[in-house]
């Protein structure tokens, strides 16, 4: 079984937008000089296009509007955290940054893109009068923590082909158990029985959740989370088969380190509730910070992405 929590790469204001700043149509300052010919500024804007040119322009507008007015509402602590997380999701330090260079980025504007992402979700908060106060709500039934880790012996199913009778997980299961409460390791026994790959290499942990935003299914959620610090649980039978649940540590995370975690999930609920309420949001903030677009192309293109809140 898997917490199935998404590792979105941020989209939306990517860093890695066209910069030629101080560009301007007319120019001719070389770029590439070659036997053939030179490649000038001028070619380089005119191979681009002025719908990439505008997109930019107001990306780079619009990011630096975000960090001005949100940019101190971010922990650095949990972008460093967030970081790290989808390095690890995506092969590690090595592969991830392999794959960031593939896409012209560093960690450095990886991490801006995460910050960035932390500001809209404020953004669309204010806009959706989501505030302190409802943080802090949400924060109450968050706040305490629980480190899990299961063991899973499969039923065999359409969705779970390679998984044993009903019959048979149960009296595996219930073999394990019996190994758990004559005194041996739950980790070794998970990294030896349990068929919940993604997690028995590492003991069956599946890390820190808490009971009011979980992704488990009911069944599992109901006994995981009225365990102690310690204590393992009896069979507890799921979709995916049966299960040994275990927790082992649980503790009560400050606000400040949970709050930017429950301000993004907040906007993210905003959005799902209201589509709109993206662009209705970015349409206050430009009209707060007097943006404009200075050419045609450029009104064109601001018009286009703030259409919906018509």
């Amino acid at each position: 079984m898997k917490k199935f929590k998404k590792a979105v790469l941020p989209v939306i204001l990517s860093a890695s937008v066209i910069t030629l700043a101080g560009c301007s149509q007319g120019s001719s300052e070389n770029y590439v000089s070659t036997k053939i010919g030179n490649v000038t500024q001028k070619d380089v804007l005119d191979y681009i296009g002025s719908q990439q040119l505008s997109k930019s322009a107001v990306n780079l507008a619009t990011r630096k509007i975000l960090l001005d007015k949100y940019g101190k509402e971010v922990d650095s602590a949990y972008i460093d955290k967030a970081y790290e997380k989808i390095q690890a999701q995506n092969g590690g330090k090595e592969s991830f940054e392999a794959l960031l260079l593939q896409q012209g980025l560093t960690a450095d504007k990886y991490k801006e893109d995460l910050k960035i992402k932390v500001t809209q979700a404020y953004m669309i908060n204010e806009y959706a009068n989501i505030t302190e106060e409802k943080i802090k709500e949400q924060y109450e039934k968050e706040k305490k923590q629980y480190n899990i880790a299961h063991i899973l012996i499969s039923v065999k199913s359409d969705s779970t082909p390679n998984g044993i009778s009903e019959e048979d997980a149960k009296a595996k299961a219930e073999e394990v158990l019996a190994k758990i409460n004559s005194g041996e390791d739950f980790a070794t026994l998970a990294k030896e029985y349990s068929t919940d790959l993604s997690n028995s290499s590492n003991g069956g942990e599946l890390g820190w959740s808490a009971k009011e935003n979980t992704s488990f299914v009911s069944e599992f959620a109901n006994v995981a989370y009225s365990l102690n610090k310690g204590e393992v649980s009896e069979l507890v039978k799921t979709p995916f088969g049966y299960h040994i649940i275990k927790v082992l540590d649980t503790k009560e995370v400050p606000y400040n380190e949970l709050k930017n975690e429950i301000v993004e999930k907040l906007a993210h609920s905003a959005v799902t509730s209201d589509p709109t309420v993206y662009s209705k949001s970015l349409q206050k903030l430009f009209d707060e910070y007097q943006v404009k677009g200075d050419t045609n192309e450029i009104k064109s293109y601001i018009s286009g992405i703030l259409n919906t809140t018509k």
